[in-house]
């Protein structure tokens, strides 16, 4: 049974089914041939619809891309619930509708507990899982988060498990069931496939819990003999499935994936009726300063630069670096003396027991908007790699098997590899992908990107009049997105009492769909776009902004530099804190929106009118959301187009986002009145934030909590009408 030979893969999909009566190999003959892992991230598991985050369906060229790439197994996130029948009955069980899809099991407790899952979602999720056995790679099949059905309700009673989601009352054994259920399902329709189909039974189970002045929610073991149970659910429904499920390896996550829990799950090992071998457990490896982390803190800095390479003008992001010492702790999570030690911990506890693990998720964003030194960034750059390898010679070494995150963006923060977004299947990131490579014991000669990265941040010392040039590309034709310049301030420019407002020297055009630039009635059928001026102050980081072109009185101009020139009197709240100013930028909202624009600087206003550079852009800002750029000689950036830019309404068929620190408020029009959900979470699919409510009948507005920084999805539904926009948190 063991390989893929059996099959005879010119033969083709049909004849990956096996219907042999033999054991499948054990999980551990499964580690060595599995070798190093992918992920088709934010596609299948997005509620309701896999394109939905921004990735096509995945094709038969990108897991060709995948297997090229030197992997040989391909971990699924998948969604279950959101494409099955407890969609409707949950929303039924609380007094919605069939109609109102977007009432979710999220608020109430449901008693419906024998879901059936679409056929047509199956029959999808089979022509991947058909795709990554072709080639003759593993693929993990598992259940994601999936509006938090499982992964939030691992306690019995009333709790709160999200932020701002309040009071919800679980009975563990109603998500018992349906957990049951739904792998019933699944176990059967893929019986007859051989040991390159692993199935997982959660993704980070109870990762959403809420934090509290104490910490995050306690994981006792209370909540681990629920959570055993649920794994208990999954493993006797697919063993009772029939077909080679009798002995299919499965696969069990330590709470919320962390490896500081491992022992928990470790001495609360799920009992199999296969016996022992069959199963192997899960964890996840994003060490948070310098995998996620995107605004330093008063407890700790992010690590841009990776032990081995660090900075010696940038010293406070190095890693390791403690706050509190002022020195480097070389130990820190992260550093390879950690990894070293906590995969050999991982090795003692399940792999020298017969239990092979999985390091489901790990990554690192890169950091090309925060970086501006050219020499820091390829430290910065060559670090991610050598990060990468790390992980991945670690792992080998222990007998663990270590699945890459991946998003399938490709701006700044991405952790994408290779490219799936615009129908090309490339390698985005060659250096990480090198290392890993090398640590499997492949060439790993990918040609490096390292140089043009970094020097697309700056141009040669020897060229004067510096500024950036930024173009701005929105993607979907629906929603509301942002472009962001930021400049995070220090030194004397923090403190921004001496002025009376604020002067920007810039030129350019930006155009939308349709032409429609002014403020007519056709507006809202193209697209709108308008820019803001915003500050955050203080030590809450107060949000402040004022409108930049209307304000003015002005439009652009792509044939001339213009000053525009914001007082604090424009504001349209009177900032406060002004001597502690931690960041300014601009923000060009739009729908539909090309364009580009050139900054030569920003400068504060004094009271007698004359002005002091704040930044000149010698030095690439930060650019966020769909804003890119570089640096430029001024003069030598050419015709940058005649279309002008003017602040327009926004359509009301549209959703509006304003993002404050801690707090992200859409605004949309609905066109009944009814149950409405909003959902704010990362790009690892872990809920931020979610709150259902009642929406009239036109203009509406929510707002979601956040202590979170970085890039997140907002999600509104309102009947028929969903939004989904990527946000910025602050």
């Amino acid at each position: 049974m063991f390989g893929i030979g059996k099959f005879g893969i010119a033969v083709g999909a049909l004849s990956l089914a096996s219907t042999a009566a033999f054991a499948l190999p054990k999980a551990t003959d499964l580690v060595e041939p599995m070798g190093m892992g992918y992920n088709i991230g934010n596609t299948m598991e997005v509620p309701e619809n896999p394109t939905g985050w921004g990735n096509p369906l995945p094709t038969a060229a990108y897991i060709k891309a995948i297997k090229a790439a030197g992997f040989n197994t391909v971990r699924i996130p998948c969604a279950w619930y959101s494409h099955s029948d407890a969609l409707a009955k949950d929303i039924a069980a609380y007094g919605g509708t069939a109609d109102n899809s977007t009432y979710k099991h999220v608020g109430k407790d449901a008693s419906f507990t024998t879901p059936t899952i679409d056929g047509a979602w199956l029959a999808q999720v089979k022509e991947v899982v058909d795709m990554i056995i072709a080639e003759g790679m593993y693929a993990v099949l598992n259940s994601h988060w999936d509006e938090g059905w499982l992964e939030d309700r691992v306690y019995d009673g009333t709790a709160n498990p999200r932020s701002g989601a309040g009071d919800i009352t679980n009975s563990s054994a109603t998500t018992k069931a349906r957990q049951a259920a739904y792998w019933k399902q699944i176990a059967t329709y893929f019986k007859d496939y051989d040991e390159h189909l692993l199935f997982a039974g959660a993704n980070e189970p109870a990762v959403n819990d809420p934090w509290g002045a104490s910490g995050q929610w306690a994981f006792d073991d209370s909540r681990m003999q629920i959570l055993k149970g649920y794994y208990e659910a999954f493993i006797t429904s697919v063993r009772s499935a029939g077909g080679n499920n009798d002995t299919r390896t499965l696969i069990v996550q330590a709470p919320r994936t962390e490896m500081d829990n491992a022992p928990m799950l470790s001495t609360n090992w799920p009992t199999d009726p296969a016996g022992a071998g069959y199963m192997m457990a899960e964890v996840h490896y994003y060490p948070y300063q310098y995998s996620l982390m995107t605004a330093d803190e008063d407890w700790g800095k992010q690590f841009y630069y990776y032990t081995g390479l660090s900075s010696t003008t940038d010293t406070e992001h190095n890693m390791g670096w403690n706050v509190y010492s002022n020195s480097i702790d070389n130990n820190a999570l992260g550093t390879p003396n950690q990894i070293k030690k906590a995969f050999g911990e991982l090795k003692t506890m399940f792999c020298d027991k017969g239990i092979p693990v999985i390091i489901g998720e790990l990554g690192a964003i890169k950091r090309t908007g925060q970086i501006t030194d050219a020499a820091n960034l390829k430290l910065h750059l060559q670090g991610r790699a050598l990060f990468y390898g790390e992980v991945a010679k670690n792992a080998k070494a222990n007998g663990i098997v270590p699945y890459v995150w991946d998003t399938g963006a490709e701006n700044d923060g991405n952790m994408t590899i290779i490219t799936r977004q615009k129908g090309t299947y490339s390698i985005l990131d060659p250096d990480v992908l090198n290392a890993l490579q090398k640590a499997y014991g492949q060439e790993g000669n990918n040609q490096s990107n390292l140089d043009s990265l970094v020097n697309e941040n700056e141009v040669p010392e020897t060229e004067a009049g510096k500024g950036v040039l930024v173009t701005y590309a929105t993607k979907t034709s629906d929603s509301s997105e942002v472009g962001t310049l930021r400049i995070n301030l220090s030194g004397t420019k923090k403190d921004l009492s001496q002025y009376v407002g604020i002067e920007i020297r810039l030129k350019g055009s930006v155009e939308t769909a349709g032409g429609c630039t002014g403020a007519g009635e056709g507006c809202g059928e193209y697209g709108w776009t308008s820019m803001d001026l915003f500050m955050m102050t203080g030590g809450s980081w107060a949000w402040f902004d004022a409108p930049v072109m209307e304000q003015a009185n002005q439009e652009l101009d792509a044939s001339a530099f213009q000053k525009i020139q914001v007082k604090w009197d424009d504001f349209r709240t009177a900032p406060t804190d002004l001597n502690d100013a931690n960041a300014i930028g601009l923000n060009l909202y739009g729908t539909q929106v090309t364009g580009t624009i050139t900054f030569d600087y920003i400068a504060g206003i004094k009271a007698d009118g004359s002005t002091e550079i704040i930044d000149d852009f010698d030095k690439k800002p930060q650019l966020e959301g769909t804003a890119s750029g570089k640096v430029v000689a001024l003069g030598g950036t050419g015709d940058i187009g005649s279309n002008a830019i003017r602040p327009v309404r926004a359509a009301s068929s549209k959703m509006l986002v304003s993002v404050r620190p801690g707090s992200v408020t859409a605004s949309f029009s609905a066109a009944t009145a009814g149950m409405a959900s909003a959902t704010l979470m990362n790009f690892m699919g872990q809920v931020i934030d979610q709150k259902n409510f009642n929406a009239s009948k036109g203009a509406n507005s929510v707002e979601l909590q956040s202590n979170y920084r970085g890039a997140a999805m907002l999600i509104v539904k309102q009947g028929s009408q969903r939004y989904a926009q990527k946000v910025l948190l602050k």
